[in-house]
């Protein structure tokens, strides 16, 4: 049998800049948020910032298991494309463009 895929008519589409997973005993959760920096008079202190949860998809283990196989392969093809994804290595460093 072949699936045929379309986009759902409620198909919605939310740009975000971090996630939190919990994993539960069945499936695992994973929210989808956005993080705003909130810029500070004093150089000095930690940059603060307000997060929203936007969505959140719950995944079976099996389904967990393929996602990361495709993002794993997703994140190698883009770094030969565009060079290494370089993570920050201090939290004040977060908000920072590469």
């Amino acid at each position: 049998m072949r699936l045929e895929w379309k986009y759902a008519d409620d198909f919605k589409q939310v740009y975000a800049t971090n996630t939190f997973t919990i994993v539960a005993d069945y499936d695992v959760r994973i929210l989808f948020g956005q993080a705003d920096p909130k810029m500070q008079s004093d150089p000095e202190s930690m940059p603060k910032a307000e997060g929203q949860y936007k969505v959140e998809i719950i995944l079976p283990f099996r389904t967990l298991k393929e996602l990361a196989i495709g993002l794993n392969n997703t994140v190698k093809d883009a770094e030969m494309r565009h060079g290494e994804i370089k993570l920050p290595k201090r939290p004040e460093d977060y908000f920072k463009q590469p």
